[in-house]
């Protein structure tokens, strides 16, 4: 878990405390200035926090729109290390199920994760002998792994397509396991809308669904602006 998920759930947690019963409650108004403020949407349990400049320049307030990109689609399945086939190279193993084998892309390069999201294996003919239908791939400059050891593997699917994306650092986890973003909606004012996540590609999150394509997102800031929703105080 990161450290921005982390604080996020932290923030969610205390939200969860704070919120009334009755169901979404505004941060109470305080005397003088404040740096910003919260107001109810109109037929709705959100509400659109505003900040001022001042704010926003503090808490180094950044936003992206969410972007339309091409987007390949992938698979997570289990994979086991065959055996080595040099000095620094093993073979892994995948075993497709065959309702899925179809649709992968067995030309492309397999996506090796558990902490090793950096290591990409291309395609490897099957060793002499190999027996049914079971995918190999090459994977080099693998210091540590041992023959038998289990590992997943994101392989490509054919076709892909044009996906809404936006930065994982917009995205607020919510303690039920929903996913948000803050919207901008007009002159540093934010409003938390839901986004159903499909999966998350390093930095990015390729969305199922969400608000339209151009929208600006806070990409910087947003825990900053659920603690001001929600009136929670500290960090």
């Amino acid at each position: 878990m990161s450290r921005r998920t982390a604080i996020a759930i932290l923030l969610l947690i205390a939200a969860a405390l704070s919120v009334s019963a009755c169901g979404y409650s505004a941060a109470e108004e305080g005397e003088g200035n404040e740096p910003a403020t919260v107001e109810a949407v109109e037929d709705s349990d959100q509400a659109k926090v505003v900040l001022t400049a001042d704010a926003a320049k503090r808490i180094g307030l950044e936003t992206a729109p969410i972007a339309v990109a091409p987007v390949d689609g992938g698979l997570v399945v289990a994979g086991e290390v065959a055996g080595t086939s040099g000095a620094r190279s093993v073979d892994v193993r995948v075993v497709v199920p065959a309702s899925a084998r179809a649709s992968i892309d067995s030309s492309r390069p397999a996506r090796i994760l558990d902490g090793r999201e950096g290591l990409v294996a291309p395609p490897a003919a099957p060793p002499a002998g190999a027996l049914g239908d079971a995918l190999y791939y090459r994977l080099d400059g693998a210091a540590g792994v041992r023959s038998g050891q289990r590992l997943r593997v994101r392989l490509s699917l054919r076709g892909g397509g044009q996906r809404k994306t936006v930065p994982y650092s917009a995205v607020i986890y919510w303690i039920d396991g929903g996913t948000w973003v803050y919207v901008k909606t007009g002159p540093r004012t934010f409003v938390r809308q839901p986004i159903d996540i499909d999966e998350i590609d390093g930095d990015v999150a390729v969305l199922r669904s969400g608000p339209p394509a151009g929208t600006q997102v806070v990409s910087v800031g947003g825990e900053e602006l659920l603690g001001t929703e929600f009136a929670i105080e500290g960090e």
